[in-house]
């Protein structure tokens, strides 16, 4: 499943976040699962009431274990084709990096000092740091190593490391429902994904009839667009995404088969590919790796024993963190019962004794392929052993998304959210090649100002707008004997009006190769954008004068 968010896109860490909400990196398959019962619920809630046929066959999807939804991870788009992107992994809890040089060494163009996974080797500090450069004149530092964090981008022999979603923040009022009106700071604020982004996932069915039985009900068109509502504020101009299913046989995130990457019964590495809710006898939730749970979870004979290793000082070789996993039931109205999870990218290097290594190999793989934990229909408990990322991905075939279904540029008559936004990023562009020094002074902030706030949709009336700057008789009835200045925006500003005269020129006509010249939004966007890179030259000469 491909997805692009076409608005912003809020899934909420926490149902309780004060004034705040900030949303996850990555969209849990819960948030899918969600999404595509609701629209069933829609299409179908007349015969959902009565508990018959259509009522049996929506049981059966989403509560008889048939369909599993993956949690979506994010895309990096490719700069030199934009319709194709690398699939990307959670970033392992165990791989840290130069605090000052961060990121994989080349051929990656993170261009960093380089990944160190502390379950292999145990370091504290940088070594190429730590070595003086005679080359370069470098000298020899001591620097600190610090959690690599984010997202792994799997390119081949050259993984990357510093994509990350965008976000934007928004800040929102709070209406009073006695009252209607707005209270003195009542204000609350939506941390979202920013619209034009993709993600990848995969929705799991035991056969084509499970597939063929939830595409029916939810009313998808394989291989088209198929547009859907996600996460929190969908009818306040969030959460609407287009989505677009293609069928497959093995998993995305594996990249090989487990044959090919366990050879051994030892130092067997094991990554959550998502967070996982593992119970213990009693109900009470793990927050970390311990061997009791993890021969329960992966299936081992009796005879078979599981051990955490640990490194050259007794220390245990597992990485892991937790967090609280909060949800509603938007039918009862009531939150669900609070579950807690061990976050994605946790990892361990275990050892396995009293078992053969075909008899593992069984183990692992079913352990792959259904899961550890609670929840695993809604993504949860997905793992994964010797991942080749712990190799830079040496020999492994880099998957190439192809984003050309849903590409920004081909999906603006359907979507004119989409169509802004890609024009957004094509005036951004064309903004970026323009030169700033005519602006290099706090008058100009004025102008940033007016068009900032201006609701014009004319090259004309905003020029007209314009030339009426710094002249007197636009504040006074009749002008100040003795008092006659020079129009700074007439005589050393003039290059800096004309500049802006031509970038609204270069503004009407984006606006009209992307046929959006009629649209206000787009005319607001585009000259708060242009007010901006005004506003910059001009703040910081304004900062250096006082």
């Amino acid at each position: 499943m491909l997805l692009r968010l076409d608005e912003p896109l809020l899934i909420a860490r926490r149902s309780e976040a004060g004034n705040q909400f900030e949303t996850l990196d990555a969209i849990p398959g819960g948030v899918l699962r969600g999404a595509l019962a609701w629209r069933i619920a829609q299409r179908f809630a007349a015969d959902l009431e009565c508990q018959g046929g259509t009522f049996r066959n929506f049981a059966n999807l989403f509560f008889g274990d048939l369909v599993r939804f993956s949690s979506l991870t994010p895309v990096e788009v490719r700069k030199k084709n934009l319709s194709t992107g690398y699939l990307t992994v959670v970033a392992p809890r165990d791989l840290f990096t130069c605090e000052l040089h961060h990121g994989y060494r080349k051929p990656s163009s993170d261009e960093g000092h380089g990944i160190w996974s502390l379950l292999r080797e145990n370091r504290q500090e940088c070594p190429v740091c730590a070595t003086e450069d005679t080359a370069s004149g470098r000298k020899a530092a001591s620097m600190k190593l610090e959690a690599l964090g984010g997202f792994i981008s799997l390119v081949r022999n050259a993984p990357r490391s510093k994509h990350k979603p965008k976000q934007t923040v928004e800040m929102h009022i709070r209406i009073d429902r006695k009252s209607g009106r707005v209270n003195t700071g009542d204000l609350y604020g939506y941390v979202a994904l920013e619209p034009g982004q993709y993600f990848v996932g995969e929705i799991t069915c035991t056969n084509q009839s499970v597939w063929k039985a939830l595409q029916t009900m939810a009313g998808l068109q394989p291989e088209e667009v198929n547009e859907l509502k996600l996460g929190k504020a969908t009818q306040r101009g969030y959460g609407k995404v287009s989505a677009v299913f293609r069928p497959r046989e093995k998993s995305l995130w594996h990249l090989q088969d487990l044959s090919q990457r366990l050879t051994s019964t030892q130092s067997v590495t094991m990554l959550l590919l998502s967070d996982a809710i593992v119970p213990d006898p009693w109900g009470r939730f793990w927050r970390g790796f311990d061997p009791a749970w993890l021969k329960r979870e992966l299936r081992l004979p009796p005879e078979a024993e599981v051990s955490i290793d640990r490194n050259e000082d007794k220390e245990v070789l597992a990485f892991s963190a937790a967090r609280t996993v909060d949800a509603f039931n938007a039918k009862l109205g009531l939150p669900r019962t609070r579950d807690i999870a061990i976050v994605a990218g946790s990892s361990v290097r275990l050892t396995f004794t009293g078992i053969d290594l075909s008899d593992l190999l069984k183990a692992l793989e079913e352990a792959e392929a259904q899961g550890i934990g609670l929840r695993r229909d809604e993504g949860f408990g997905r793992v994964a052993f010797n991942h080749p990322v712990y190799q830079q991905l040496q020999g492994v075939e880099s998957r190439m998304l192809d984003l050309s279904p849903l590409e920004l540029g081909r999906a603006s008559n359907s979507h004119p959210s989409v169509a802004i936004l890609q024009f957004a990023l094509d005036w951004l562009k064309k903004l970026d090649e323009q030169p700033l020094s005519h602006f290099n002074d706090e008058r100009f902030e004025a102008v940033a100002r007016l068009l900032h706030t201006s609701r014009q949709t004319s090259v004309e009336a905003i020029k007209q707008e314009l030339q009426r700057m710094g002249r007197p008789e636009n504040l006074l009835a009749m002008p100040l004997s003795g008092r006659d200045k020079p129009n700074f925006f007439e005589t050393d500003g003039k290059q800096g009006m004309e500049a802006v005269q031509r970038m609204l020129d270069m503004l009407a006509e984006e606006l009209h190769n992307n046929q959006l010249d009629r649209s206000p939004e787009a005319w607001r966007i585009g000259l708060q954008l242009l007010a901006a890179r005004i506003a910059g030259p001009a703040r910081q000469k304004a900062q250096e004068r006082r």
